[in-house]
């Protein structure tokens, strides 16, 4: 099922024409169950509609609820945008240089499948100390705001998480967090780019940025094929410029990623059967297998991350 389900997102993502075969009326009730557990519900609905022309049906009552599901989600891509300008309107009267970080900033890359993704949390990266986003938060907050090492909480409302990050693409192993940070330092302005009505990171720049992000919140939190479907449309937007003038296999292995990069580089053929030159490094099976099995799982395994990573699980527990 699980390469039925890959096929499904290579036809919406435009990679492939149609699935190698039909799916019978149970296994399309299990691939949209892995949709909505992968969060993926709308991007994989534009698929079921391409299928639509090759005689591959979704049973009726199945197909109403997941053409549902995907409206929910472009309602939602809606509302999130409005809020993000909110944000950034919010920030901009009180001097504070601000940009889309990952979410709505990723989903302009995703071109006619933008409304589809799957939208959660505004990020915005700023240039301010913890100290400055603390005074911008605080009224906003009723007086106190939660934070932790990374970035700072605003409650504007009750369903979604705001959050203003003063370090961008630290976890919590303190190398690897000098060797990133060094990067994005020489990088800076590449963090605030104007892109059309909004200001996000630099495509380029979220080559690395994006990964640096999955990495962390693979060991720490669990990742989704939401978040290897942003990093697919980054390394596929870059690699339609035509231009490869970054060595980012460099640059990873400077940072101690390279590896967990080769998994993510075989992740990204698996499922999305991106194309051997959008690629920034040899892809590693060894790598890739152990990432999809967890992200598959749909649940962070501690034990099993600690034997792959002992040392980022280890600074974890602090």
């Amino acid at each position: 099922m699980e390469k039925l389900f890959y096929e499904l997102i290579q036809v919406s993502t435009g990679q492939l024409d149609c699935l190698s075969r039909g799916p019978e009326p149970e296994e399309w009730q299990e691939l949209h169950e892995m949709a909505r557990h992968q969060h993926m519900i709308g991007v994989c609905y534009h698929g079921v509609k391409q299928l639509f022309e090759f005689g591959l049906r979704v049973p009726q009552d199945l197909v109403i609820d997941w053409m549902s599901e995907a409206e929910a989600v472009q309602e939602s891509n809606q509302g999130m945008d409005q809020r993000c300008a909110k944000v950034m309107q919010i920030l901009s009267e009180k001097d504070v240089r601000a940009s889309v970080l990952m979410g709505q900033g990723i989903a302009r890359d995703y071109g006619e499948l933008r409304s589809l993704r799957y939208p959660e949390n505004i990020d915005i990266c700023t240039e301010d100390s913890l100290e400055r986003l603390l005074e911008v938060a605080n009224p906003l907050n009723d007086g106190y705001s939660d934070r932790n090492y990374r970035l700072v909480h605003v409650n504007l409302w009750d369903d979604t998480d705001v959050r203003l990050h003063y370090k961008v693409g630290v976890g919590k192993n303190p190398l690897k967090n000098k060797r990133i940070s060094r990067w994005l330092k020489k990088n800076h302005e590449l963090l605030f780019v104007k892109d059309g009505d909004i200001v996000r990171s630099s495509v380029r720049l979220n080559v690395v940025l994006v990964l640096v992000e999955i990495y962390w919140q693979f060991l720490y939190k669990g990742v989704t094929l939401r978040e290897m479907t942003d990093y697919f449309f980054t390394l596929r937007k870059v690699a339609s410029s035509g231009k490869k003038t970054v060595d980012y296999e460099k640059i990873l292995r400077k940072m101690g990623l390279l590896s967990f990069a080769q998994g993510v580089m075989w992740v990204m053929q698996e499922v999305y059967g991106l194309k051997k030159e959008a690629l920034v490094t040899v892809p590693s099976e060894r790598q890739g297998a152990f990432i999809l099995k967890e992200v598959m799982a749909g649940k962070r395994h501690f034990f099993h991350l600690l034997l792959r990573y002992p040392i980022e699980l280890l600074f974890s527990l602090f």
